[in-house]
């Protein structure tokens, strides 16, 4: 795969969500075509890819916000 180039910019950055994609879009088209070349169909992959972000995207909230649980229980302590 290719190599995933670190961020350029700060947090602050508008548009650092497009540079993120930027960054990863060499990589993913690597993965897909992986994919598609195991046999598995395109839309097929892309849906996957779509779960696989939106499990991944509900586990960091789900993380962030047991963290801010434990922090305020933390404090009540």
């Amino acid at each position: 795969m290719s190599d995933i180039q670190p961020p350029r910019c700060d947090n602050s950055d508008p548009d650092r969500r497009l540079w993120c994609q930027y960054a990863l879009h060499l990589s993913f088209a690597e993965l897909v075509s992986k994919a598609v070349d195991a046999g598995w169909g395109e839309r097929e992959v892309a849906a996957a890819l779509v779960d696989l972000a939106d499990h991944h995207m509900l586990g960091l909230i789900t993380s962030g916000e047991i963290d801010e649980l434990l922090g305020a229980i933390k404090k009540r302590s």
